[in-house]
């Protein structure tokens, strides 16, 4: 299948299946390989693009980027949790203040003169305080990264595009992702998605541009799914 044939779903998976697994970086819908930090030593050099999900907080964004430097990893987002459910924003500050120190310290966020895209994780409801985290994020010119089968995801989304702030999205069902590709262009376009195929393309190609990708453990149902989908 020709990348062209994959429409608006061109490289909107990352494929997060175990280190070791048979990668699927030739299918045009395939973006980038999700690697925890922790799978990075095991990670071999030709993987491609990588998208890195820290398994620790803000203190440990400087170890896992220096290592992709020093083993020649093709480093394209770093993605980090907020893990203080009840200070957020602060949290958020914290990530801020560690990715800065890592861009001015070392220069290490950036590949081939594009900055690396950090996409700090929501795990709450967009209430006041992790409205605030968000507003921190976007200030930063950081991303957020948003957990696909969460029944807040919409307000998540409203709240992203309010800030024009960029996303990834985290686990659940590919039918899910779809669903909230689609969620992104019925909201940034304020109309709902239509069904005439090449209009329904293109809305949900404007999508595209804040809703980047989303990782799933299954790519190879993902991408079955998609194919499905493009006919």
């Amino acid at each position: 299948m020709e990348t062209s044939t994959a429409g608006p779903y061109a490289g909107f998976v990352d494929d997060a299946s175990p280190v070791g697994a048979s990668p699927l970086q030739r299918s045009p819908f395939v973006g980038a390989r999700a690697v925890t930090d922790t799978a990075l030593p095991d990670v071999p050099a030709d993987a491609g693009p990588l998208r890195v999900v820290l398994t620790g907080g803000a203190g440990q964004v400087p170890g896992p980027v220096a290592l992709c430097a020093r083993r020649g990893l093709d480093l394209r987002s770093l993605e980090v949790a907020l893990r203080d459910l009840d200070d957020p924003a602060t949290n958020a500050r914290r990530v801020v203040a560690a990715v800065d120190a890592v861009r001015s310290d070392t220069g290490l966020l950036t590949t081939d003169g594009e900055d690396v895209v950090v996409h700090v994780a929501v795990a709450g409801p967009p209430g006041a305080g992790w409205l605030v985290a968000a507003d921190e994020v976007a200030a930063a010119e950081l991303a957020l990264a948003l957990p696909t089968d969460a029944p807040w995801l919409e307000a998540w989304v409203d709240a992203a595009l309010d800030r024009e702030l960029t996303f990834v999205l985290t686990g659940g069902s590919t039918s899910q992702a779809v669903d909230a590709l689609g969620t992104t262009a019925r909201l940034w376009d304020a109309a709902p998605l239509p069904e005439e195929t090449v209009a329904r393309d293109e809305a949900l190609s404007r999508a595209r541009r804040w809703c980047r990708s989303w990782s799933t453990t299954a790519p190879a149902a993902a991408l079955a799914h998609l194919a499905g989908l493009r006919g």
